[in-house]
């Protein structure tokens, strides 16, 4: 289904609702000791007396549904009842009673996207009262963002755009609008002007602009009391995900002392971690302090949040938890590994003159992914001092084989680095950086490693890690590696590391190997390590024409592109007439309208 289609299917479910929500109502009166109760809803008018069903009017159709009034009668015990419900901009019921009229009812009829949902804040609160945690709790607004066959997004994963130092352009202008509103209704309060807010925030790119809304709110001179008073209502009345947002980010910018308890718990869900942290940063250490228990409470995108917010006072509990519990997983992005660095305090730490082999592990585990490329080095002004202690601790915390490999990946990254463009762009000094390498380079060559290497290798166990060990000890181990993939270990760091160290003669060896196998009934893994040698022949002008030919036989999108692209910087000579008729059968059936276009350029020839 297109964005568009989506979005007017959600709109449509979303309206319907709330319009039969509406138009459930309930007329109620009391007549000589009779109870008569008329309930209408969207499908259908029932007339109840002393709790006894006397007609229902069901209006099964579409075009009955647009009826604009329904009638409804019976009788019981001697009595005589006539209702009559109907209206436009309100819903009004008529009593009729032994043949004359006893009341009319007045309903007024107010579509509020929030009036007939569940709210949030206190729907987070009873949860959190009960359960004692959100672990897999879904908010009540789902069913408004998501269609039932959409893919849900993780509580919180708006962080991404929350976060992100990319403009789409319009953000500065959505806020200043919305500053705008939030001072008329300031000026002047009333249900409308929060009606109109609230249907501006609730919207899911309300994220986008968030942010900037705050840094513009936090400019606008305002009563405290009266911004205070219309956050309450908001928080109250959001039944919406990015109303809370926006309710917090209002609450955020008056005192929040007196709500520091439910921000706790509202901040403990990670749909929310980002907007509570938003709201109490700057409000001292009783804020932070909460901030700091979001953090622990969460995992994903909430403790990230939580953790790039937190900011001083941070307290020595802060440090030795960010640098001893924290988790540590594989997936972490830098950043926040980099906000974890900043924030335990972890080069100082380091500075000690003996470190616990946990520290070290910790060390290890935080300072490895922000050297292994280039443009990190920017992200913690500390890392050179970290990085120079860090090795100064390596040369008695690492004892074995399996503890050199995270020196062998900084080696390996450093050689890959411009170090100009590092001098210049970070803190990191020629000193610094001759002394970090030099302190790698004693260790790594303070034993001989190539028996292990050799075992790893004979084993089949944990080849990629002897890789960057032997590549950085400097020992020649593409010869492992090409008996490796010549006797059928279709690994891709097998295959990357041979064509980026291997010499020409094996390259040419494992391509007339590779050629002999069957592309279709190939594995994913076993495909990708074909991919890397078509990419790679690309520097390899004629060579592999069979695996070519092949390639093209499968009708397959992404390994004609492939070979498309590599005869782009073949000669014309190279690949002409040999693959004529291939490349004649990609420009009248590939289905992919760029292939064609360079196919037949490609016939034309290009040099």
């Amino acid at each position: 289904m297109s964005e568009f289609k989506r979005f007017i299917s959600r709109t449509w479910k979303n309206a319907k609702k709330d319009i039969k929500a509406e138009a459930n109502q309930q007329f109620k009166i009391d007549f000589e000791g009779h109870q008569i109760v008329v309930q209408s809803t969207f499908d259908c008018t029932t007339l109840v007396i002393d709790d006894e069903v006397i007609d229902e009017k069901y209006r099964p159709t579409k075009l009955g549904k647009l009826r604009l009034s329904e009638t409804v009668k019976g009788q019981k015990d001697g009595l005589d009842v006539k209702a009559k419900v109907g209206g436009t901009t309100t819903l009004d019921c008529t009593f009729y009673i032994n043949g004359k009229k006893i009341i009319k009812q007045k309903r007024e009829i107010q579509i509020y996207v929030w009036k007939h949902r569940t709210k949030i804040i206190p729907f987070l609160i009873e949860t959190y009262e009960k359960n004692g945690s959100f672990e897999n709790i879904v908010l009540p607004d789902d069913d408004y963002y998501f269609l039932e066959d959409d893919e849900r997004l993780a509580p919180g994963e708006y962080c991404d755009r929350l976060f992100s130092l990319e403009e789409q352009g319009y953000e500065d202008t959505f806020a200043k609008r919305l500053v705008k509103k939030v001072d008329w209704l300031l000026e002047k309060p009333a249900d409308k002007t929060r009606n109109d807010i609230y249907e501006v925030v609730m919207d899911d790119d309300f994220p986008e602009y968030a942010f900037a809304f705050k840094e513009q709110l936090a400019q606008l001179e305002v009563d405290e009391d009266a911004l205070y008073k219309e956050a309450k209502w908001f928080m109250e009345h959001a039944a919406h995900r990015y109303v809370v947002d926006f309710a917090l980010l209002l609450l955020g910018r008056t005192t929040v002392k007196k709500d520091l308890e439910m921000l706790r718990v509202i901040g403990r869900h990670e749909e929310f971690t980002a907007f509570v942290a938003a709201a109490i940063m700057g409000h001292g250490a009783d804020a932070n302090e909460i901030l700091f228990d979001n953090m622990k409470h969460t995992k994903n995108y909430g403790q990230r949040a939580a953790l790039i917010l937190l900011n001083e006072p941070i307290t020595e509990e802060m440090q030795q938890w960010l640098l001893y519990d924290i988790p540590l997983t594989s997936d972490l992005d830098v950043v926040t590994v980099a906000m974890i660095a900043q924030k335990s305090s972890l080069a100082t730490a380091l500075k000690a003159d003996v470190v616990s082999e946990a520290l070290f592990e910790r060390a290890t585990a935080i300072l490895v992914p922000l050297v292994v490329i280039e443009e990190l080095a920017e992200l913690y002004d500390e890392l050179p001092d970290a990085l120079l202690d860090y090795v100064r601790h390596a040369k008695t915390h690492i004892t074995s084989y399996e503890q050199v490999h995270p020196l062998a990946k900084i080696a390996l990254s450093f050689a890959e680095y411009d170090w100009e463009e590092v001098f210049e762009s970070s803190t990191w000094q020629p000193v610094e950086k001759n002394l970090v390498t030099s302190g790698i380079q004693s260790i790594l060559m303070s034993s001989n490693w190539q028996p292990k290497i050799d075992k790893a290798f004979a084993e089949g166990r944990n080849m990629a890690q002897a890789i960057d060990i032997a590549h950085a000890s400097g020992y020649d181990y593409i010869p492992l590696v090409y008996k490796k993939i010549v006797n059928g270990n279709f690994e891709p760091y097998l295959y990357e590391a041979l064509i980026v160290q291997g010499d020409y003669r094996q390259f040419i060896a494992v391509v007339d190997y590779v050629e002999q196998f069957e592309l279709s009934l190939l594995n994913p893994v076993e495909r990708e390590c074909i991919e890397l040698v078509i990419d790679a022949l690309a520097s390899h002008d004629g060579v592999g024409k069979t695996l070519m030919h092949h390639a093209l036989q499968l009708d397959d999108e992404m390994l004609e592109w492939r070979v498309l692209t590599t005869f782009d910087v073949w000669k014309v000579s190279s690949y002409l007439p040999d693959f004529e008729e291939d490349l004649k059968k990609i420009v009248k059936k590939s289905p992919d309208r760029e292939h064609r276009r360079f196919a037949k350029r490609l016939l034309k020839g290009h040099d």
